[in-house]
């Protein structure tokens, strides 16, 4: 019981320096952030036995520290970023199968890469809602109670913007038609 108490502040942890990420003013100092965040959720998974949540956290980290690193590149660095990592991540989940639901977190993170190539904000979100399910699978099998909250209040507010964005695009359809 004390150390499931101990993962799941661990788990807060990142999910407040994730949340805490975006109200930073700048680019770099949202990844900065973000990259501690992510050293925390593999933690979190990692001590829970979710080895398949923990390498993809770890590789989720790398392409932040990629990011930061190498935030002026070149679109075609970032395209060839993103085949690395997707291939690193299909054939690591392939090594470390725990079972059906180590799929998830795989899908999720793939998706969540990918999208880093995509400038339409509402196509991020589409694939942000299938990131979040993704994990909120993952999370609720291995557990992470925290996980599962933030899961849930992350999925209600990428529905809540999608809804929101789609009506502003549908507006402005029906502005230009006339």
């Amino acid at each position: 019981m004390y150390n499931m108490v101990i993962v799941q502040l661990i788990g807060a942890i990142a999910y407040i320096l994730l949340s805490r990420s975006y109200f930073k003013k700048e680019r770099r100092e949202i990844l900065f952030m973000q990259i501690f965040a992510y050293v925390f959720f593999t933690i979190h998974y990692y001590l829970l036995n979710g080895i398949t949540g923990a390498i993809c956290n770890v590789v989720g980290l790398a392409s932040l520290i990629s990011l930061f690193i190498f935030d002026k590149g070149k679109k075609m660095y970032k395209i060839i970023c993103c085949i690395f990592f997707v291939t690193f991540l299909i054939v690591i989940n392939i090594i470390t199968f725990q079972n059906i639901f180590s799929i998830f977190p795989m899908i999720a993170s793939v998706i969540a890469i990918a999208s880093f190539l995509n400038k339409k904000e509402n196509f991020i979100r589409r694939v942000g809602v299938v990131a979040t399910l993704c994990w909120l699978i993952y999370a609720i099998y291995y557990k992470s109670y925290i996980s599962i909250i933030f899961e849930v209040f992350t999925l209600i507010n990428v529905c809540v913007a999608l809804l929101k964005n789609t009506k502003k695009s549908m507006k402005k359809v029906e502005l230009d038609k006339k």
